[in-house]
């Protein structure tokens, strides 16, 4: 096993109100999840919901109350690390598509960046 060390997704906008894919898996690649770091940029609280999505036969799933992770409040100007990891363990993806969503309350307001590692 010889992982990839860097970055795994462009830092990136959360989208507004709907979740979308902050970072989907790649085909044959094992991705470990070690956390994320949010930064809202706005003036305003903004409430982030983070979603661990299983695939829907190799495309993106759903994000809903059934994989929802997290949900918490960004103070306006504030940056967050947001762990994804159990004892040490990152949240690791294996399926094509499986994905991390986010949504917020206002977009392009908080910026996101996925870090960990993966397995090509």
């Amino acid at each position: 096993m010889a992982l990839s060390r860097g970055k795994l997704a462009d830092i990136a906008y959360i989208a507004a109100t709907t979740a979308a894919s902050i970072y989907a898996n790649p085909a044959t690649t094992k991705s470990y999840i070690k956390g994320l770091m949010l930064f809202n940029s706005n003036t305003t609280a903004e409430l982030v919901k983070l979603y661990n999505v299983p695939d829907a036969a190799a495309a993106l799933g759903t994000a809903g109350v059934a994989n929802q992770i997290a949900e918490f409040s960004l103070k306006d100007k504030e940056t967050l690390l947001f762990p994804l990891n159990v004892d040490g363990q990152p949240t690791v993806l294996t399926d094509t598509n499986d994905s991390i969503q986010a949504s917020t309350t206002t977009a392009s307001k908080v910026t996101v960046v996925v870090l960990g590692d993966k397995d090509p």
